[in-house]
């Protein structure tokens, strides 16, 4: 294990602090468990010397489905992991290496929780055809289980996500757990007509996630100018090498 993990860990736990703050201000009704990013992030002691890995979740988020609802409906239940690269930890940012995001929503109704959307967020700079961030869509229903003990209830678990092809990978930006969480607030916290309140705690939310740099700064093929001034998909695979 890397001497600096507590380090990194504090970092990340702080920095989990001042987002899941900036989510309440922004509907107060919304809840997260567990709430401390220490209980959230885990160091792994498996990890090579010259990264520092976090295992993370599963983390639930109690939203609304939509920010004019009068109390939160939909349960967002992630875990996964992401890992920073040395060698020098002390500086920031941080620098992403690799991370995975699985996350599962779930709908509550009347008895029952409806599994309405799964997926898994991840990196791929190997393989052939896979873009470097991309998305793969599933049923994560088993995910439900965190809902039910984090949050003390019963409701039986339906899952309404259907048959799904699991080899189609979706191009995505980097969905690490703090992209994840900017997400979710995006999504079902701000209105078309936002508060100046609102408006302000997105933006210390967005701040708050400044100490990490995605791991794109080391992808060659995602800095030239007809990938950095585009931002189409396509240049989110890197082409095969001529002779390989």
């Amino acid at each position: 294990m890397n001497k600096d993990a507590p380090r990194v860990l504090q970092r990340v736990a702080d920095a989990w602090q001042t987002a899941t703050f900036g989510l309440m201000q922004m509907y107060q009704a919304s809840q997260v468990a567990p709430s401390s990013g220490f209980e959230v992030f885990r160091i792994d002691p498996a990890a090579p010397d010259d990264v520092v890995k976090l295992n993370f979740g599963p983390i639930v988020f109690y939203v609304p489905e939509r920010p004019n609802r009068r109390g939160p409906d939909l349960f967002v239940v992630a875990k996964g992991w992401l890992t920073l690269e040395g060698p020098d930890f002390k500086a920031m940012p941080l620098r992403t290496k690799t991370f995975g995001t699985e996350v599962a929503y779930f709908r509550q109704k009347a008895g029952s929780l409806e599994h309405v959307y799964g997926a898994h967020y991840d990196m791929d700079e190997e393989k052939p055809g896979h873009p470097v961030f991309h998305a793969q869509f599933g049923s994560k229903e088993a995910f439900g289980e965190a809902v039910l003990e984090l949050f003390k209830r019963d409701e039986a678990i339906v899952d309404r996500t259907g048959v799904i092809l699991g080899t189609v990978r979706t191009p995505t930006a980097q969905m690490d757990i703090f992209a994840v969480l900017a997400q979710i607030c995006a999504d079902h916290l701000m209105g078309p007509s936002p508060s100046p309140e609102v408006k302000k705690a997105f933006s210390g939310l967005r701040s708050s996630c400044d100490f990490l740099v995605g791991a794109a700064h080391r992808l060659a093929y995602l800095h030239g100018d007809h990938a950095a001034g585009c931002y189409r998909a396509a240049h989110w695979y890197e082409a095969p090498a001529a002779n390989a």
